[in-house]
């Protein structure tokens, strides 16, 4: 489950998304690019709220592809569920299918003593509350694009 949750993995997963609905047109083709925003605001989160990680005595993590060391010691919110529930949140995957995937990263980084249970709940929030943010924002600007589209009887006027 860890590497569905890594920024590299979700960052190519965003970058997929926004490329496959540029190509249909779809007016919330930038809506994935947000995944900065949960990025940017995990870091964030990360440096102002102190909140330490399990101690490594505790860790059941097994190092296979090795990574560079986060640029901030403490673990509030977990970015691995914070990027995964914002991409579910933003796709067409079925509710009740993100929920067991977002349920199931979490008690793995739970499990494998990454986070805390509030880390988790604090990512889980933040995913949710980009996502929605981004899906609304791209909606006013898709209803401000129709509203300032002249109509066909506006063509006619001038002839």
């Amino acid at each position: 489950m860890t590497p569905g949750g890594d920024a590299a993995v979700t960052a190519g997963i965003a970058a997929g998304l926004v490329a496959a609905r540029l190509r249909t047109r779809r007016p919330e083709a930038l809506v994935p690019l947000a995944i900065a925003v949960v990025l940017l605001l995990e870091l964030a989160f990360k440096a102002l709220v102190p909140q330490p990680g399990p101690p490594d005595e505790l860790s059941r993590a097994i190092a296979l592809i090795p990574t560079a060391p986060a640029p901030v010691p403490f673990a509030f919110p977990s970015g691995h569920v914070a990027r995964l529930t914002f991409l579910l949140a933003i796709s067409a995957v079925p509710p009740r299918v993100s929920a067991v995937v977002i349920a199931l990263m979490g008690v793995s980084r739970v499990y494998l003593a990454e986070h805390w249970l509030t880390d988790v709940l604090g990512g889980a929030l933040l995913g949710l509350a980009v996502a929605w943010a981004a899906r609304g924002a791209s909606g006013r600007l898709a209803a401000m694009r129709r509203e300032n589209r002249p109509g066909p009887a506006s063509h006619q006027i001038g002839r």
